[in-house]
């Protein structure tokens, strides 16, 4: 199954147009929280990032006719494998617990303060589901570790089978049935490491 990560994707893209809106009444009146707020963008982005950094690597691997690079490919097949990249995908998971406790002790208050009470709403609600939506973005990390490394079980069978050019061709067909959602996550990435940076410079004018 190819992954889609849906949930994660569109929680990044809601919280990226929601503060799109909102963002000049929060930089025109920085707290504090400002960098509370950087903070959490900066940690809904490592989970993009994550997903994005181990899917390349398994993109990036091609087999070279005089197997010159044949033990470094087979390597990172091994690694991914293994199973080890799903350690890596629970370290994410921390990151969704996080978000909402910054929201409940730093954001909370501000954006009631700045913001009126619908947008302040509009927020809370999206911080919430956030919050509920924890298991799915969850699920979504272990929806691509599960991929790798099914991916990679079966590119190794090819590879021990000294089927390289089998492997190769294999591994460019999963670049395509992925590069759609691989577009969308670094677009949405790019979205809020924009605003991140916004409220990282406006938290330094307190």
């Amino acid at each position: 199954m190819i992954p889609s990560f849906t949930t994660i994707l569109n929680t990044a893209k809601d919280l990226e147009s929601l503060f799109g809106k909102v963002k000049d009444k929060l930089l025109n009146n920085p707290t504090e929280a400002s960098a509370k707020l950087a903070e959490v963008l900066g940690e809904l982005s490592l989970i993009l990032e994550f997903v994005e950094k181990e899917t390349v690597r398994y993109l990036e691997i091609i087999f070279l006719p005089d197997k010159s690079n044949f033990i470094p490919c087979r390597s990172a097949l091994l690694s991914l494998e293994s199973g080890y990249v799903t350690i890596k995908g629970y370290e994410a998971r921390g990151h969704c617990h996080k978000i909402m406790n910054i929201y409940e002790r730093y954001l909370d208050r501000w954006f009631s303060k700045v913001l009126d009470v619908q947008e302040a709403q509009q927020i809370k609600e999206l911080f919430e589901r956030m919050n509920t939506a924890d298991g799915d973005m969850i699920d979504g990390i272990k929806e691509i570790t599960h991929w790798l490394k099914d991916e990679s079980e079966a590119i190794l069978q090819m590879v021990d089978a000294d089927q390289l050019d089998m492997a190769n061709q294999q591994i460019k067909s999963a670049r395509l049935a992925v590069q759609q959602t691989r577009r969308d996550i670094v677009e949405a990435l790019a979205q809020l490491k924009l605003l991140q940076a916004s409220f990282i410079v406006s938290s330094q004018t307190i």
